[in-house]
């Protein structure tokens, strides 16, 4: 092969260098979902991450309104009625012995966020009405660490998902040397090795242009049960 038949193949290997070099070959790492509310590449989801590998199918959790993967009606959060949603399941597995409900969601920087924490679930229980918190115990929502219902109210733009799971528990999760109010960390590590099956539902919800973060500072603590 002569020199100037090289030419060529040498121009384009030193095109195909710098390119790469300069950020135009292989995606950034690390830059998922940035603008849109998405969590960063390689976050851990603490929630998620409890879940059984094998997934029960007959065990079903929905809500009458809204179905899996749609829009949360703005009653239901923070630029609505704050209102707790309504719930069903069925298919719970033979030998549950209790059930633990966990709304979470997965914020910019990564952080499992808790909206509803509630344990202790009589295994009986197959549905709870609207703005019901007596069905267990309710533990903290990390959002503003209150006991109550956090109801979605993420600042920033673009669409946000929020995961609703259902666990089926072998056995109450022991928390007689948590301190109270209970958070999260330690009913998941009182879950380990109880956990029969989860169920899960997705909502997803985008706020209003404009809309305001004064009503849900202003909002009073609500009781932890007996509200309606």
């Amino acid at each position: 092969m002569t020199l100037p038949s090289l030419r060529p193949l040498a121009l384009m290997l030193l095109v195909l260098s710098c390119g790469t070099t300069l950020g135009f070959g292989a995606p950034a790492e690390g830059k998922k979902g940035k603008g849109k509310g998405g969590p960063p590449a390689g976050s851990v989801d603490i929630v998620a991450a409890a879940k059984p590998a094998d997934k029960n199918s007959t065990f079903k959790l929905t809500s009458p309104a809204v179905k899996d993967g749609e829009k949360l009606p703005v009653e239901f959060t923070g630029d609505g009625a704050s209102a707790s949603l309504p719930l069903a399941w069925t298919g719970v597995p033979k030998g549950t012995q209790s059930l633990v409900l966990i709304m979470h969601h997965l914020d910019p920087e990564g952080k499992t966020k808790i909206y509803w924490l509630m344990y202790d679930i009589d295994p009986k229980t197959t549905s709870v009405a609207k703005n019901v918190t007596d069905f267990g115990k309710m533990g903290i929502s990390t959002v503003h660490n209150r006991v109550e219902y956090a109801p979605p109210h993420s600042k920033g733009p673009g669409e946000k998902k929020y995961f609703l799971t259902l666990f089926a528990l072998s056995a109450k999760p022991d928390l007689s040397k948590a301190e109270s109010p209970i958070t999260v960390d330690p009913i998941l590590a009182a879950m380990k090795g109880k956990i029969l099956a989860a169920a899960d539902l997705t909502v997803v919800y985008t706020r209003p242009a404009g809309a305001s973060d004064s009503k849900e500072e202003q909002r009073p603590p609500r009781r932890e049960e007996g509200a309606k």
